[in-house]
């Protein structure tokens, strides 16, 4: 897979070309849905996919004070985006330029004196100044490249069409299990195990401590059912977002007990998965009144691990 950063790099490009088009912010079953229809459309005319979007939500320009929170990270959206068979990525930095730029002038700077015959967008996608490009105006100024509209992705029991902002809303209130549903996968982050205040070995539960993204979507404070990936390995885990008030002095952190593991690892980077909520953040009136607390959550964690679909190890 090859990523480019400028229109003008399609230059570089001598087979048909079909378009995917999207800030792609996700990568939740309909985004997925979307990549998968142009990467087999690239495939039945012997071209290449290409998926359009951009380092940035165009919040980070219109509206910063309202920018919406990641649900994956950078490197991640790569290796998904690899994984599901893309040729290219085109992602373009967001800029005062390119949001006031019309939707007439991008799409004639992704499509002229190229061969592009399919363009894919989401039901919803708008691009170009005040948003007010769109499929129509694809197929008006090109109407010799065939535009397809994905229909969005719905679930019966979920009231909307899955989308980030759905996604994001349901991470923030702690409902990771239907987040996951609409993402098609857990949800993870991946950080630098960093020093805690190791209190949690001398409890008899050590853990790896990590300063959350503070760029992504922070799921609601409690405990959770984790997965993580460390040492070249997938572990178990249970683990806690918040500030553990039964202590003083404590901070904003996320800390994760993993099962059958009791390595030194702080420096290393990890990826954590999570899979469910266990319960919030409660202040315990005693030590051990914690500790029964954190063996009936990891006796959770244990059989929710042995029966979900996402299990790694």
């Amino acid at each position: 897979m090859n990523i480019l950063y400028t229109i003008s790099e399609l230059d570089t490009i001598q087979e048909p070309i079909v378009y995917g088009m999207g800030t792609f912010d996700g990568l939740h079953l309909g985004h997925q849905s979307i990549i998968k229809e142009v990467c087999d459309s690239a495939k039945a005319c012997h071209g290449v996919s290409v998926i359009v979007t951009f380092d940035a939500h165009p919040f980070t320009i219109l509206q910063p004070r309202q920018i919406p929170p990641r649900l994956l990270q950078r490197e991640e959206r790569y290796d998904m985006l690899k994984a599901m068979g893309v040729d290219y990525i085109l992602e373009l930095p967001m800029t005062q330029e390119l949001v006031a730029q019309s939707g007439e002038d991008f799409i004639h700077d992704l499509c002229a004196h190229r061969d592009v015959l399919k363009i894919v967008v989401g039901a919803n996608f708008n691009f170009g100044y005040k948003g007010l490009g769109n499929s129509q105006l694809i197929r008006q100024l090109y109407p010799s490249i065939e535009v397809h509209d994905q229909e969005l992705v719905r679930y019966d029991w979920i009231d909307a069409p899955i989308s980030s902002t759905a996604i994001r809303s349901s991470i923030l209130r702690g409902d990771i299990e239907l987040a996951n549903t609409m993402l098609g996968r857990p949800y993870r982050f991946t950080g630098t195990v960093v020093k805690g205040d190791q209190r949690g070995r001398t409890l008899g539960f050590p853990t790896l401590n990590f300063h959350f993204p503070d760029t992504m979507a922070a799921p609601a404070d409690g405990v959770y059912v984790n997965q993580v990936y460390i040492g070249g390995k997938w572990y178990g885990a249970v683990g806690n977002m918040g500030d553990n008030p039964t202590f003083t002095n404590q901070y904003h952190r996320f800390e994760t007990h993993l099962f059958d593991f009791s390595d030194d690892v702080y420096g290393e980077v990890a990826t954590v998965e999570f899979l469910a909520f266990i319960r919030g953040e409660v202040k315990f009136d005693s030590l051990q009144a914690l500790i029964d607390q954190m063996e009936d959550d990891k006796t959770f964690a244990l059989k929710h691990l042995h029966s979900t679909i996402y299990k790694k190890f």
